[in-house]
Order: structure tokens, then C-alpha cells, then sequence
């Protein structure tokens, strides 16, 4: 009796672990996107230059992006809490780097802390609940878990732009340092409790060179096209970096496919449901960005909406509790196997979304944007809860935490490429325009080849002091014409988002098999 007893105490107490990884879930989703209410204010506050805001949100994706896969080893050799900790502990660290920050140096040094503890976080918290939750209550434990992460991407927009409108942009990461503590102390207590196992791969080989190649690769292919936009596509900056980039990408394969323990498992992608899953995942990341940041910058920005942070936060609702809503409800609704059709439709849903939004400008009504948002939420929605399903559906059990790992890579890799390659269409829009302008109206200006880099790239600052060096009568104009240039990059992004909705559409209904996979597993 005594023991059925301490049995049954063992399998309830399994929910403070759930309870812990579903905290630190939510904290980063409520960070990713609380950030992204907060990037004008944060912009404006620091005096930063449009490229440098880019890299605020890129190189926190961009760190999540190679440290998953790294996370996950690690996981495996030194103990998942002990991870789990770590994560917990690296972006404390970021939060507080940030909160105290006065320049962009040490802000972008906080966002790689904090990419790094994304990684570790969200590397480790379904692995926890998967070696702790009984088989007959991991559904129910995983649905928790993904509750909290579409819990937190729904409310961060709308705490975010509250605390950065009463209190500060700086108080969203006091909030994470807040919850962080909390998060903490749970998962002392379930180490005191040791209600997860300690069992330990030291035999296991850390692919340090596959996590250095990976590194190279996304870094130059990402500031190569900053440094495009800034000195030219054919410059020898630009073309160094893309250079190191091809070659850290082809280096990477090839290391990859020799590597005795290699990062990422290249023989999954000889599955096609996994290779839609994939690319499926990073597209989905592109899209993202088109509200999280794009939309958001235009709600908020003095040539867009002009709305303040709240109000931002309290405009993207209909987007995030769409996607909130469809996240948990879909899974129940589709059977394994059935994703075909439900996938492209949530493609489909995204291309119609975008396209839809490049008609806007800067004098639409936001009663007639609402429900367009909600369009992208759903489609979004479908995306999250059924792409990884995709994937992992092809895979045996032992190989499911690697290839989620792979799937959650791809994803962040995407939300980075998203917020770049919008920028380089954005801004290349916006020159298309004013740079002939500028060539009329300020031609005797001494270096005019930077006044045009500055007006489009340059901060608040800089770009008062650029303005101050045209005549009066030409400012008007030009200040008129750089409106017209704000919708109409921000409309080149929509109609880039829409494209790559479509290639999703396109590559999950060629891809995906149409009959259930999970008769594979095993």
C-alpha cells in the first residue's frame, strides 16, 4: 500500500516538471515578440541606425539558430536540467545586459546571451517532459507545452507595448529577469525532488566543427546583405562575405556527411515529408517576420500608423490569438497522416494574407487591416502545429530529439533570413525612389553618395543632420517623397512574404505524402 502510494505521489508530482518547461517556454515566447512592440522605442532611445535595429533581432536568431542543435547534444551528455539551467542563467544574463544597456555594443552582446539560453531552453523543455510524463499523459503534457509557447507569442506583444508605453522598453526585460527567478526556483525544486533522470551519454562526441561551419555560413550570408545595402552588392566586403558563406555552407555539408557524430543527421532528409518539414519551418520563419516585425515597425512608425507600443501590441491581438487559437485546436482535428492538404492550406492562408496587406498604406484605416491580420494568424497557426508533425511522423523514436532540433534550426534560421531579406527589398524600394530625388534637389552636396545611404539606413539623428544640409524648400519635398517610399518598401515586403507563402504552398503539396506515415516510426 505504502508503495502505490509513493508511486502514485511520484506520477503527480511529474507536473512540476511540465510546470517548469512550460514557464520557460513561455518566457521566450513572450520575449521574442514583447521585443519586437519594443524595437522603435528601443531604436529611438539608443539612437540606432535601421541595419543595426535588423541585427538586434538577427543575431538573437541568429546565436538560437546554431546553439540548438549544441543544446541538444549537450543535453544528452551533461543532463538535461543541468541545460535547462544554463539556459535559464544565459539569458538572465542577456536581460540584464540589456536593461542596463547605453549603446548598441553591449545590446546586441545581451541578445546573443540571450539567443544562446533560447537554445538551450527550448532544446531541452520537451525533452523534459518527454522522459518524465507517463505515456498515457504526454499528449496532454505536450498540448500544455505548446499552449504556453502560443500563450506567450499572443501576450507579448500586448505586455511588451504596455510596459514600454508606462513604464519603459526596459521593464520587459526586468519582467524576464522576474520570471526567470520564478522559473528557477521550480526547477530546484524538481531537482531536490529528482524527479528526472540523471542518466548520462559521456561517450557522446560534440560536433564542435559542424557548430563553427554552421556559425560561418549564417553570419556571413546575413551581414553579407547588410554590408550589400550599405556598400555595394559587387563591393569586396559583400562579396568576401558571401564567399565565406558558400564556403562555410559547402564545408558544412561535407563535414557533415564524414562526421562519425555528426550535428544534423543529413539521411533524414532522404524522407521528402521531412524534407517539407524543413523547408516548410524555415519559410515559415520568413513569414513571421512580415507581422512580428515589418507590420510592426509600420504600425508604430511616424510614416506608417503612428500608433504607440500598446496600441501596436493591442493591433496584432487579432493575428496572435488567431494563431493562438488554431495552434490548439488543429492537432485534435487532424488525424496522423492527413497533412497534405492542411499544410498548404496554411501556406495558402499566409501568400493570400501578404498579398492582401501590400495594398495598405499609410492612410489605411486599421478597420480594414484587422482582418487580414487574422487571415496570417491562422495561417501561421497551421504552420506551427502541424509542420514539425510532418517531419517527425518519417522518423524512428531515438532520432525524434535530433530532428526536431533540425526543424527548430531552420525555423530561426528563417525568422533571421525573413528580417533580412525584407530589409534588403525594403530599403532597395525605398533608394529606387529617393535617390533621384535626392540627385535633383541636393546635388551640390559635398559627398551625396552617403547623404543617399543615410536618408534610407542612418538613424534619427543622423538622418535630422542629413536633412539639415538640403535647402528648406527641397527638404519639403524630399520629406514627401520619403513617405511615399516607406509604403511602398513596406509593400515590396508584403508582396516578398506572399511569394514565399506560395513556395511553401508549393513544396508542401509536391512533398508531402498523401497517405499517414506513421506506419514508418520504428
Amino acid at each position: 500500500m505504502a508503495q502505490a502510494k509513493a508511486e502514485a505521489g511520484h506520477d503527480s508530482r511529474f507536473w512540476l516538471v511540465v510546470a517548469a518547461a512550460c514557464a520557460g517556454a513561455f518566457e521566450v515566447a513572450y520575449n521574442t515578440t514583447a521585443v519586437m512592440t519594443a524595437l522603435p522605442a528601443i531604436k529611438s532611445s539608443l539612437d540606432l541606425s535601421v541595419d543595426t535595429l535588423q541585427w538586434v533581432i538577427n543575431l538573437y536568431m541568429l546565436a538560437s539558430a546554431v546553439s540548438l542543435a549544441a543544446m541538444g547534444h549537450f543535453a544528452d551528455t551533461f543532463g538535461m536540467m543541468r541545460i535547462f539551467a544554463v539556459g535559464l542563467c544565459l539569458f538572465a544574463i542577456g536581460s540584464i545586459t540589456i536593461a542596463f544597456s547605453g549603446d548598441a555594443a553591449v545590446l546586441l552582446a545581451g541578445r546573443a546571451f540571450q539567443g544562446a539560453g533560447v537554445a538551450a531552453l527550448m532544446a531541452t523543455s520537451v525533452a523534459l517532459i518527454s522522459v518524465t510524463a507517463p505515456p498515457e499523459k504526454r499528449a496532454t503534457a505536450h498540448g500544455l507545452w505548446a499552449g504556453a509557447v502560443a500563450l506567450g507569442f499572443a501576450l507579448g506583444p500586448l505586455i511588451g507595448g504596455t510596459l514600454t508605453d508606462v513604464v519603459s522598453w526596459r521593464a520587459i526585460f526586468g519582467l524576464d529577469v522576474a520570471i526567470l527567478v520564478a522559473v528557477a526556483a521550480l526547477s530546484f525544486w524538481v531537482v531536490r525532488l529528482g524527479l528526472v533522470p540523471r542518466a548520462l551519454d559521456a561517450e557522446k562526441r560534440m560536433d564542435f566543427l559542424g557548430i563553427a561551419l554552421l556559425f560561418v555560413a549564417l553570419a556571413s550570408f546575413l551581414y553579407g546583405l547588410t554590408s550589400g545595402q550599405l556598400f555595394g552588392w559587387t563591393s569586396y566586403q559583400a562579396l568576401a562575405l558571401f564567399a565565406a558563406a558558400v564556403l562555410g555552407g559547402a564545408g558544412f555539408v561535407t563535414w557533415e556527411l564524414r562526421a562519425a557524430e555528426p550535428l544534423i543527421q543529413l539521411g533524414f532528409l532522404r524522407h521528402l515529408d521531412y524534407v517539407a518539414a524543413t523547408l516548410g519551418m524555415f519559410l515559415h520563419g520568413v513569414t513571421q517576420m512580415g507581422v512580428l516585425y515589418f507590420t510592426n515597425l509600420f504600425l508604430q512608425a511616424p510614416e506608417g500608423l503612428h500608433f504607440s507600443a500598446s496600441q501596436a501590441g493591442l493591433g496584432l491581438l487579432p493575428f496572435t490569438l488567431a494563431m493562438f487559437v488554431v495552434a490548439l485546436v488543429l492537432p485534435r482535428l487532424i488525424a496522423p497522416g492527413s497533412f497534405r492538404f492542411p499544410v498548404t492550406a496554411g501556406m495558402l492562408a499566409l501568400a493570400v494574407g501578404f498579398w492582401l496587406m501590400h495594398g495598405i498604406d499609410h492612410q489605411t484605416r486599421y478597420s480594414e487591416i484587422w482582418w487580414m491580420l487574422t487571415i496570417l494568424g491562422i495561417g501561421v497557426g497551421f504552420n506551427w502545429a502541424l509542420l514539425p508533425r510532418v517531419g517527425l511522423s518519417v522518423l524512428p523514436d531515438a532520432n525524434a530529439g535530433q530532428g526536431s532540433g533540425v526543424l527548430n534550426t531552420c525555423m530561426f534560421a528563417g525568422l533571421a533570413t525573413g528580417t533580412a531579406v525584407g530589409s534588403v527589398v525594403a530599403s532597395h524600394i525605398k533608394r529606387s525612389l529617393i535617390d533621384p530625388v535626392v540627385d535633383r534637389v541636393a546635388s551640390t552636396t559635398p559627398d551625396l553618395d552617403s547623404l543617399k545611404v543615410t536618408l534610407v539606413h542612418g538613424s534619427e539623428s543622423q538622418i535630422t543632420r542629413a536633412m539639415a544640409q538640403i535647402p528648406p524648400d527641397a527638404a519639403g519635398k524630399l520629406e514627401g517623397v520619403m513617405g511615399r517610399a516607406f509604403d511602398s518598401g513596406f509593400s515590396g515586403v508584403m508582396v516578398m512574404m506572399a511569394i514565399a507563402g506560395l513556395l511553401g504552398a508549393v513544396i508542401c503539396f509536391a512533398l508531402i505524402s498523401r497517405r499517414a506515415t506513421t506506419s514508418r516510426r520504428g
